[in-house]
């Protein structure tokens, strides 16, 4: 048994799970799904960042804590909306949440929701790292919005962005009428370069 990757019970971690709210998280969806399918150069992406943005200040982010990160994709402007709470130990140092919110109510609202959640539940608790929550745009299209986040932001920044952990929520649930008990994690333990 490998003990380097075992947990300890602390419940006040267990106080912040137990407020997870299915009501908030199906309202997300719902309203999410609502937006229509979101592909580069429509309305419903542009109105999809907007909702993203009236989503995170109605959970007391400021806009000050807001980035719009634009790129070029295909011909349209396309842009990542970046949410940062600055950690109270380590600020210079990230953990990232972060997934798409291009294309449909699965792939990826599932993980929209579950990313606005966290970010509910998570910001008025002090954190030791910064936590960044990032909404990309252009994955469907080949990465392009993540992979315009790491060149521009991540490798350009002096010194290099410091980052402890990245989780990217994608498709998030299961299938209708099945039993539905078991999570996914998988662990990237190369070394990528980009």
């Amino acid at each position: 048994v490998n003990l380097s990757y075992s947990q300890t019970f602390i419940q006040s971690y267990a106080n912040v799970v137990n407020q997870v709210s299915q009501t908030n998280i199906t309202s997300n969806l719902t309203e999410f799904e609502a937006l229509g399918v979101k592909r580069r150069g429509t309305t419903p992406l542009t109105n999809t960042l907007n909702w993203l943005k009236n989503k995170y200040l109605s959970y007391g982010y400021t806009a000050t804590q807001m980035v719009e990160d634009p790129f070029t994709n295909g011909g349209f402007t396309c842009k990542n909306l970046i949410v940062t709470k600055v950690g109270t130990v380590y600020p210079n140092t990230y953990v990232i949440i972060c997934g798409h919110y291009d294309s449909g109510t699965n792939d990826n609202g599932s993980g929209v929701s579950t990313i606005l959640e966290v970010a509910r539940l998570l910001q008025n608790i002090p954190t030791e790292y910064s936590i960044k929550f990032i909404n990309f745009s252009g994955e469907e299209d080949g990465l392009i919005g993540s992979q315009h986040y790491v060149s521009a932001i991540v490798n350009s920044t002096t010194p290099k962005l410091n980052i402890k952990l990245v989780f990217n929520i994608d498709q998030v649930g299961g299938v209708a009428g099945m039993t539905n008990n078991t999570i996914t994690c998988e662990r990237d333990t190369g070394n990528p370069s980009t």
